[in-house]
């Protein structure tokens, strides 16, 4: 994700009433006070890290794999699943909100389901803290900066890409999958819808042609390893409970593709 990726997760952002702007650069809704602190914040962070292997070696199997997906995936530019990429740059675009608000059946937002967006919120801010230092130690470059490649987003044009920051693991796809999990949790009559939506989240980005697969595979093992350290947490326990309260009286969302 960009540099912005830990402001993100700790606002609002994502499921706020008024659709935000795609750049990230967004406010928190004043129903979310902030900052909210993460599910294991007094974890050390090298115990975070060590929840996540590190990327494929170069010329190993998976490495040459994930370089074979990349070239094959120029098929893709311009298609349906580049341009729903492209709508979904940002966590906290309308069509994001729109594909989380579908995945669980009802509208979420700092107003209204104040409780859900509080496990959202900090479970993210888990999540931030290890994905950015695991980006920061592996450095490892985005696949569009090896070939010069086209990539969805427009920031990939802009200075080799070097606003995007690193590319394993990606915070997408780990975000997606975690917040789909918790989802799951909370309403576990659509746990097949959410975590639906948790995976496209990630797979998206390899449509975008801004992360490897591996990225994506790390994002989501870093996701499920953090995922299972919050939900033995009293406080999570507590504010699932309040959460799973709060969206049986949440208004269903309109527009939503059958199912």
């Amino acid at each position: 994700m960009r540099p912005c990726f830990s402001v993100l997760l700790l606002a609002a952002a994502p499921l706020v009433a008024q659709p935000a702007p795609q750049a990230m650069t967004v406010q928190a809704a004043p129903a979310t006070p902030l900052p909210l602190p993460g599910y294991v914040a007094d974890r050390p962070l090298l115990s975070l890290l060590r929840l996540l292997p590190p990327p494929p070696d170069a010329g190993s199997s998976e490495a040459k794999a994930d370089h074979y997906l990349y070239r094959d995936s120029r098929r893709g530019i311009g298609g349906p699943e580049w341009r729903k990429a492209q709508g979904q740059l940002g966590i906290g675009s309308a069509e994001y909100q729109k594909a989380v608000a579908c995945a669980v059946g009802a509208t979420i937002n700092s107003k209204t389901t104040p409780a859900t967006m509080t496990l959202l919120i900090r479970a993210g801010a888990d999540l931030s803290r290890a994905v950015t230092a695991a980006k920061d130690h592996y450095k490892r470059p985005r696949p569009f900066t090896t070939d010069r490649g086209k990539a969805c987003d427009p920031e990939s044009a802009v200075d080799g890409g070097k606003r995007l920051g690193f590319a394993y693991p990606s915070g997408h796809a780990g975000v997606g999958w975690l917040w789909g999990l918790i989802l799951a949790d909370v309403r576990a009559e659509r746990s097949a819808e959410v975590l639906k939506f948790g995976k496209a989240t990630g797979d998206l980005r390899i449509a975008c042609r801004v992360h490897w697969a591996s990225d994506v595979t790390g994002g989501r093992l870093l996701a499920t390893a953090l995922y299972q350290q919050i939900a033995d947490t009293a406080e999570y326990k507590a504010d699932l409970l309040k959460a799973k309260a709060e969206l049986t009286l949440a208004p269903v969302p309109e527009g939503c593709p059958a199912t």
